[in-house]
């Protein structure tokens, strides 16, 4: 498979849009580094459902003491 202009323009806008987003937040490295956004940024906590079931059990196995378990969760 050759790659023509129609196919390497949306890689490379993804690869330079990866470059300049921060990996630990996620927003634009221009954004979070500058440090006139100080205090303007505020925490948003969420609850993933699958990831509290999931803490549980895993929980329980390691009280257990199962090892070799590995937990996936699946809507019902």
């Amino acid at each position: 498979m050759s790659w023509d202009d129609n196919d390497r323009g949306p890689v490379l806008a993804l690869l330079e849009e990866r470059a300049e987003t921060c990996p630990e937040c996620g927003h634009l490295k221009s954004a979070c580094r500058d440090p006139k956004t100080a205090g303007s940024w505020q925490v948003d906590v969420q609850t993933c459902q699958p990831s509290v079931v999931a803490q549980v059990r895993a929980e329980q196995i390691h009280e257990a003491k199962q090892r070799g378990r590995v937990i996936m969760t699946k809507r019902s």
